[in-house]
């Protein structure tokens, strides 16, 4: 464990391609990592709880775009996903991401991208445009 290992980016895909900074909201991104999942709980005659917890932890991640994301910096991010997706029917993707209990990078092999809610603020006839709502983007770990 080391905070020095933090080089400046939160979310970095298999291709090289960081999700750009200037596009997630501040306060808006959160990381679950390391979520255990029980593959068994039960109490005894004692009423005291067992726990058979799987080896293999998944990771969330959560965040949302600025405000008034305009049309082509919407283009951009769905380049960059295009880009980084390893299975595309399943939006499937491989992340490598700042671990905040580790305080280091780690890799998921594969997450898959939740479905995503596009809602439109405003379109311009005149500059051909439109600007989104906050559009919330979140990562699975497999």
């Amino acid at each position: 464990m080391n905070a020095n290992h933090f080089e400046g980016w939160l979310i970095q895909f298999s291709t090289g391609a960081e999700f750009p900074h200037k596009y997630i909201a501040k306060d808006s991104y959160q990381s679950t990592p390391l979520q255990r999942t029980d593959l068994k709980a039960y109490r005894d005659n004692n009423v005291e709880l067992h726990r058979v917890v799987s080896p293999n932890y998944k990771t969330k991640i959560e965040f949302s775009t600025i405000d008034g994301l305009k049309l082509k910096q919407l283009e951009e991010i769905q380049r960059i996903l295009a880009a980084a997706r390893i299975n595309t029917k399943e939006r499937k993707v491989q992340i490598t991401y700042w671990d905040d209990e580790l305080m280091e990078y780690r890799t998921m092999n594969a997450a898959y991208q939740t479905d995503t809610t596009y809602q439109v603020s405003t379109i311009s006839r005149v500059f051909r445009t439109i600007k989104y709502k906050p559009i919330k983007f979140t990562f699975i770990e497999y």
